[in-house]
């Protein structure tokens, strides 16, 4: 589902989960950037511009504990034997009309 959108749409949604939930625990922007430990003039930039670092990003997420929203990031692919890994890598073929 998310593949259908853009970096920028992913980070404005971001924006939202965490401002709501900010929200949710009647936290001020400066209380969440305390219990982040982030500067508050880098949260605003976050929330106002869409900018902001990924080790912020999770900061944040953990101060509000939006652990499920990591989850996705730290599943790790499996596989059922080596054939398979070595399939992936390779480029499908061509094909002719």
């Amino acid at each position: 589902m998310y593949e259908l959108y853009t970096p920028k749409e992913i980070i404005v949604k971001m924006v939202e989960i965490i401002e709501k939930e900010r929200r949710a625990q009647a936290l001020q922007q400066k209380e969440l950037a305390l219990i982040a430990s982030i500067p508050l003039p880098t949260y605003r930039e976050f929330v106002y511009n869409q900018k902001i670092s990924f080790e912020n990003l999770i900061k944040l997420l953990f101060a509000l504990k939006l652990f499920s929203n990591l989850e996705g990031l730290l599943q790790e692919k499996s596989y059922a034997s080596i054939e398979e890994i070595k399939n992936e890598k390779t480029l499908p073929k061509r094909v002719r009309k």
